[in-house]
C-alpha cells in the first residue's frame, strides 16, 4: 500500500522540513536557504492577485515548526529577483545548471531559392539545447541504493485467475510485466556478453515525453522540458510526487518564430 498512498507513512511537516535541511545551498541558488526559497516560490507562483488559498499557503510556510525568521531577515530579495530575471545559463559558479548539464547550439539549415542573391543552404543557430547525458542519468540511478530497492530487473508475467474453473488472464499494467520487456530481456540473456565480464545483463527501460511549461506568471515565455521515468519502477510509485522519480533530461526552446523570421529574410 505504500506504493499507492502516503497515508500510511507517518510524516509531519516538521519531519518533511528536517529531511531537506542537509540539502546544499547551491541546489537552491540563488536563494540562500530553504525558507527563503519557499517564500520566493510562494510569491512568484501565487498569481498577481493573491487569493485566500494563496494566503493559507503563506500561513503554512510561516507557521511551520522548521521556519526561522532569521533565515529570511537578511535575504537580498532584489538581488535574487535580478538574477532570476537575467536567467543566465553559463558555466560559472552559482549557475542554474547542475553538474552534468551541457549546452549545445541547435543549428538549422535554411534553404534559399536559386533566384536570390545567395542561393543554396545557409546554417543558422536557432537556439541553445540544455541537456544531460542519458548514460549519466542511468549511472546516477543505479548507484542510489534507495532507487535500486524498488527497481525490477527481472520481468515476469502477471496473471489473474478468477476461480479454479477459469483460465488465467494476462494482466497488463507495468512495463516490466509487458511482453515487449520480456522479449527484450530474453534476447539480451541469449546474446554474447562483454569479453571478460561476468556481471549480469539487465534491461533499463527509459520512458520519455515532453509538454509545454509556462515559465512565469506573466508573459508568454514557455519551455519544453524532456521528462524521463524508468520503466523498471512501478507506475504507482512514478505517480507519487513524494517519490521524486521524474528526471529532467533536456530543455527545448520554442524556435518557430526564429525559423519564420529567417525564412522571411
Amino acid at each position: 500500500m505504500n506504493d499507492l498512498s502516503d497515508i500510511s507513512v507517518s510524516t509531519t511537516n516538521n519531519t518533511a522540513v528536517s529531511r531537506h535541511q542537509d540539502t546544499p545551498h547551491s541546489l537552491l541558488y540563488p536563494y540562500p536557504n530553504e525558507n527563503s526559497f519557499r517564500l520566493g516560490h510562494w510569491y512568484w507562483n501565487g498569481g498577481v492577485q493573491k487569493s485566500k488559498e494563496s494566503f493559507r499557503e503563506l500561513l503554512d510556510i510561516v507557521s511551520n515548526p522548521g521556519f526561522k525568521s532569521s533565515d529570511v531577515r537578511h535575504t537580498k530579495w532584489d538581488k535574487i529577483n535580478e538574477i532570476l530575471a537575467n536567467n543566465e545559463h553559463e558555466d560559472a559558479p552559482g549557475t542554474y545548471l547542475d553538474p552534468g548539464w551541457s549546452k549545445t547550439p541547435v543549428k538549422i539549415a535554411v534553404p534559399f531559392h536559386q533566384r536570390l542573391p545567395d542561393p543554396g543552404s545557409c546554417e543558422y543557430i536557432g537556439a541553445d539545447l540544455f541537456h544531460r547525458s542519458l548514460l549519466d542519468i542511468i549511472k546516477e540511478k543505479l548507484t542510489t541504493s534507495q532507487d535500486l530497492a524498488r527497481f525490477h530487473f527481472d520481468p515476469y508475467e502477471l496473471l489473474w485467475k478468477r476461480t479454479d474453473d477459469y483460465e488465467p488472464v494476462r494482466v497488463h499494467g507495468e512495463l516490466y510485466t509487458s511482453q515487449a520487456f520480456i522479449n527484450a530481456h530474453r534476447q539480451l540473456q541469449q546474446s554474447p556478453g562483454e569479453p571478460g565480464c561476468n556481471l549480469p545483463q539487465v534491461i533499463v527501460a527509459l520512458m520519455l515525453w515532453s509538454d509545454s511549461t509556462q515559465l512565469t506568471s506573466f508573459g508568454d515565455a514557455k519551455l519544453w522540458p524532456l521528462y524521463l521515468f524508468f520503466g523498471n519502477e512501478s507506475k504507482y510509485q512514478c505517480c507519487k510526487p513524494s517519490c521524486n522519480l521524474c528526471c529532467h533530461a533536456a530543455y527545448f526552446q520554442n524556435v518557430r518564430l526564429i525559423v519564420l523570421l529567417l525564412l522571411m529574410s
